[in-house]
């Protein structure tokens, strides 16, 4: 019950803290997680985000969902879920409360373009992070290189990309000789 309401706790914190969602999420997620807590190894982190992804639902959610299932089940899935989502219930009712219809207010707008704006620097950070931690070898340089550039300008279906770059990844350990995959000295 103890580690539940841990599970809880910890991601109640991460959701009132972070703004932006998901994406923006993923640095704090990989400080509390895998540091602070050492729930999870960075790779199982990496590989709980890929399957959030490509999931139905929020990228948040899926991963505080996963995160719970692994170490307690059901009722641990349960927990850290309502522990994510129950700070933006109440920032949003707070807001609502306070502000009402009045969200064109010059201050509002304002403290959300402020916000905005941290919220891409989240993002950046995780960006550099995962690619670090995920990204090590020559065929994958080459893989997110032409990822980013499919993405930016062909708007073609990230979940197609997902899918390519798994199948390509296989491809790879089955096909392509070793010297293309080998890790850079």
């Amino acid at each position: 019950m103890k580690f539940l309401f841990d599970l809880f706790l910890t991601f109640f914190k991460l959701g009132a803290v972070t703004f932006g969602g998901g994406y923006a999420m993923i640095a704090i997620l990989e400080d509390i997680i895998c540091t602070q807590k050492q729930w999870l190894e960075k790779e199982e982190l990496l590989d709980i985000i890929a399957i959030a992804q490509m999931t139905p639902g929020t990228i948040a959610i899926n991963a505080a969902t996963f995160v719970g299932f692994k170490y307690k089940g059901v009722g641990g899935a349960i927990a850290a879920s309502i522990g994510l989502v129950m700070p933006s219930v109440i920032i949003v009712t707070v807001i609502v409360l306070l502000f009402g219809a009045e969200l064109s207010n010059p201050l509002v707008q304002a403290a959300f373009t402020g916000i905005r704006c941290c919220v891409v620097a989240l993002i950046m950070v995780a960006v550099v992070r995962m690619y670090k931690d995920s990204v090590k070898e020559n065929w994958g340089r080459l893989a997110f290189l032409i990822s980013v550039l499919l993405m930016v300008f062909s708007g073609l279906n990230p979940i197609a990309l997902i899918v390519a770059g798994a199948a390509i990844a296989m491809l790879t350990q089955l096909i392509i000789p070793k010297w293309f995959s080998k890790k850079l000295a």
